[in-house]
Formats: C-alpha cells, structure tokens, sequence
C-alpha cells in the first residue's frame, strides 16, 4: 500500500516504500512501473522527487528502465534488496567502516602486487569492463555490481588465491555498503568520479607503475570511505 511521503528527503522515503512493496510481493521482478504522474501523485510528491528516488532505485539496479517502454522491477531486485536488508540487520555501522577499512588494507597491496603480474590479456579485461561501464553510464544503466567487476578481475589478476577467497565471501557485503552509500548520499557525481578512477588505475596496469596503481587505489577507497561516513 502505497503511504504519503511527509519528511526532508523525499526520495529516501519514497525508495523505502518501494522498497518494501517489492518485498512483499505488490510489485515483482519483471514487473512495469506506474507511470510518474500516477506514483508522484500517490505518493503525494513531485515528478522530481519522485524521480531522483527512481533514478537512485535504477543505479543500484533494484529498477531498470527500457528506452520508449518505461521503468521495470528489475529480475534481481530481490536479490539486491536482500543483501542489502542483510547488511542492515547483521552489521552495526561500525562494522560498515572495518569493511571499509579492510578493503583499504588489502586492496592497494593487491593492486600493486596485480600491475606486476599483468599479462596483456588481464589489460584487455579490464579495458572491457572499463568500456561496460561506459556504456552503462551512457545509457544510465550503471548498477555496483559493473562498478565491482572491476575490482574483482584485479583480484583474479593477482593469482593470489587467499586473498580471492576472502574478498569472495565478504564480496555480497561489499556490493550492499555500496548500495546503501547511493540511497544515502544520491549523487551521480559519486559514480562518474569512480569510474574516472578506474580508469587512471587501469592506465598504470598499462604503463607498469605498480606503486601508482597502488597509490590510486588507496585514494580511491578512501573516497568511498568518505562518502560512506559524510552523513
């Protein structure tokens, strides 16, 4: 049942609601959205509330939008909401940051320890999920796992078995903290800047600056470490 929004930040409201109406089964995956004019007016919103909660449902892929056609629940929302619904109720927001600063332990080192064993066909996998990305920030389709793969092939690169192993069983946590800083703090910015950095860190894979990588890395961890803790 869809309730009035009253409060500040309309479009977490409104993304809660949806939320929770995907879960209980009002609307499933694969099914087509009303249209803005009937949910802003339900929802007792405007069009542009409604759609900046639209839009931050779409990047974290729990909805997708089909050119000419309209906006869907997409075939892994449920998925998607229960990592993050997990995340929310196993782990104290302390714990979000040891997350955080996990990653920012390991994967700077991983990082450099990938550049140096960099074959030229690792490069070309991560020029194709570079250029995924482009085209899902194109088509605004860009959701965190796209974002993750990137992370993950650098893993695979590193050879490093135990290191995979652990980032694998903390990988569905990683990707619900990601998901849970986009409903909080919606910004595209925060996406583009990412993607940027993947970029810069995938160009010194290129040149061979191990301890560049390294250091792009770290920053780029660290920013989300920022944004995470900028409530």
């Amino acid at each position: 049942m869809i309730k009035s929004i009253t409060g500040k930040h309309f479009y977490e409201e409104v993304s809660t609601q949806i939320i929770d109406m995907i879960k209980k089964g009002e609307w499933k995956p694969g099914d087509k959205m009303p249209g803005e004019i009937g949910l802003s007016k339900h929802f007792g919103i405007s069009r542009h509330s409604l759609r900046e909660a639209l839009k931050a449902l779409a990047l974290i892929g729990i909805l997708t939008s089909k050119a000419g056609k309209g906006t869907y629940v997409s075939e892994d929302a449920l998925i998607i909401i229960n990592n993050m619904q997990s995340m929310s109720l196993t782990k104290k927001e302390s714990s979000i940051f040891e997350l955080m600063e996990t990653r920012l332990i390991i994967e700077p080192e991983l990082t450099f320890l990938a550049v140096n064993k960099a074959t030229d066909e690792d490069i070309k996998k991560l020029e194709k999920i570079i250029e995924q990305e482009v085209v899902a920030l194109r088509n605004k389709k860009y959701t965190f796992n796209i974002g993750f793969a990137f992370h993950n092939q650098i893993t695979k690169i590193s050879k490093n078995s135990v290191i995979g192993d652990f980032l694998d069983s903390i990988s569905n946590q990683l990707i619900a903290q990601r998901e849970k800083v986009t409903l909080e703090h919606l910004n595209e910015t925060i996406i583009k800047n990412g993607h940027k950095e993947h970029i810069e860190i995938l160009n010194y894979f290129k040149t061979k600056e191990a301890h560049k990588a390294k250091q792009t890395m770290y920053n780029h961890i660290c920013n989300s470490l920022e944004i995470l803790t900028s409530k």
